[in-house]
């Protein structure tokens, strides 16, 4: 019941997050994530660590409306986005992939009426949980596997990039089915 609750409340004030206009009510927000992991005792490195590795995206993303809408959208827009990451961050630390998989398969208990098993629905969560490290390490590879061979890493060559992982992603889930129906799991 307290993960339901957890997690009810992250989405709520994750969406909460992109309906404030004032950079100052952002800031509190901000404040208040920083003093939420500074509680937890979550390791402040670690999180601008990881932190580094959005940091393009969310610059690209501000730069983006800076173009559109004018400076002050840019500069709402990359506030916005640090705190949900730092939201999630802190989320994705208090919960395990197994805990997040009950929790929607309590969330999505009422389906049963209309016949959908919901062990299907946790475990398809989880096992997309915990693929995504393993992309991330496939991609790393494929990059490094370019740029050894002297190639360059481009948005218009992102092909080159995406056939090799797309081969790897096709491979590692035939493993998942074989192991599954190794394992007696059958679908009802």
């Amino acid at each position: 019941m307290k993960n339901i609750f957890k997690l009810i409340v992250f989405v709520i004030y994750t969406i909460i997050i992109f309906f404030i206009d004032s950079i100052i009510i952002l800031g509190i927000l901000f404040t208040i994530n920083c003093i939420l992991a500074f509680y937890l005792r979550l390791d402040f490195i670690k999180i601008f660590t990881s932190l580094k590795n959005i940091l393009p995206f969310i610059i690209f993303t501000m730069c983006i409306n800076y173009i559109m809408d004018g400076l002050y959208s840019g500069i709402i827009i990359g506030i916005r986005m640090l705190i949900c990451y730092n939201t999630t961050y802190i989320f994705s630390k208090t919960i395990t992939v197994l805990e997040l998989s009950n929790t929607i398969q309590k969330i999505c208990t009422p389906l049963k009426f209309f016949k959908i098993n919901i062990n299907n629905v946790g475990l398809m969560i989880s096992i997309s949980i915990c693929m995504i490290p393993i992309l991330k390490e496939e991609i790393i590879s494929i990059i490094k596997a370019i740029k050894s061979k002297g190639g360059k890493i481009d948005i218009r060559y992102l092909f080159i990039i995406m056939k090799p992982l797309l081969i790897s992603i096709f491979k590692k889930t035939n493993q998942i089915e074989k192991t599954l129906i190794a394992k007696g799991y059958k679908e009802v």
